[in-house]
């Protein structure tokens, strides 16, 4: 299912867009699309939906005479979607660049007048639809805070520490540099969760996160470029574990 919002002022390509999002849509068999067409901001902007990854934006550029009119509009989006995707479609190619000042994460930019449209969108939908299915199938740590129950995308967390100022909670340390809190300790989450791999008395480690280990200083280098230590009696059964997974 995906919620596509096109925003074109020239009828005529608003019909050739939606042809070819119908044509793109029996391509890749997909069921239930819903297309919406505007052509002014107004109408886009009373329109705008819940957020969703299902959310996906074409916007053309120039709308009504202002050429920065569908990338002003972006960050509108932006404000009030993070999950969707956002795709700039116009002739004003001397545009790619300014789109990058308005940091708001635009899957593409397409030249209308270079003839390959289809091509691209098609490219962009099917990488909107892959990334939206591995979500769909992504794993999660669950845990509890308090009274609250939080999930962390397994494929996010890269080891718990054990917290020497609390011994009943430990540090979650994320792919994405966060620093959390959590209120059980190693062991705990050794039983919660089966995912992890004890690699040093004060570490529990995602395997599917280390870059490599350093057999000489005996440590283990994530992805995102944080290190811990590892148990010499460890590495052996670890790099076993990360062979299994690549």
């Amino acid at each position: 299912m995906l919620n596509i919002f096109i925003l074109e002022d020239d009828r005529r390509q608003l019909t050739y867009l939606q042809r070819m999002i119908q044509q793109i849509s029996r391509q890749f068999h997909l069921q239930g699309v819903d297309l919406l067409f505007f052509q002014s901001i107004e109408e886009i902007r009373a329109a705008l939906p819940r957020p969703s990854k299902e959310n996906v934006f074409i916007l053309d550029l120039e709308i009504n005479g202002d050429k920065n009119a569908g990338l002003k509009f972006s960050q509108t989006i932006r404000v009030h979607d993070q999950l969707a995707s956002i795709i700039f479609i116009t002739v004003h190619d001397e545009m790619v660049y300014t789109t990058y000042k308005y940091r708001v994460s635009a899957l593409d930019f397409i030249a209308k007048d270079r003839g390959n449209v289809y091509e691209e969108l098609t490219a962009d939908l099917r990488t909107i639809i892959r990334k939206n299915t591995r979500q769909a199938n992504r794993e999660f740590f669950t845990y509890k805070s308090y009274t609250d129950l939080l999930k962390m995308p397994l494929d996010n967390i890269c080891y718990f520490a054990s917290n020497s100022a609390n011994s009943h909670s430990s540090m979650m340390h994320t792919a994405d540099g966060q620093s959390i809190q959590v209120n059980y300790n190693l062991h705990e989450i050794e039983k919660l969760d089966n995912h992890f791999f004890r690699a040093h008395r004060s570490y529990l480690i995602n395997p599917q996160q280390v870059k490599k280990i350093d057999f000489f200083h005996h440590t283990i280098e994530f992805f995102n470029g944080d290190t811990c230590p590892v148990s010499r009696r460890h590495e052996k059964k670890l790099l076993g574990l990360i062979k299994k997974s690549d």
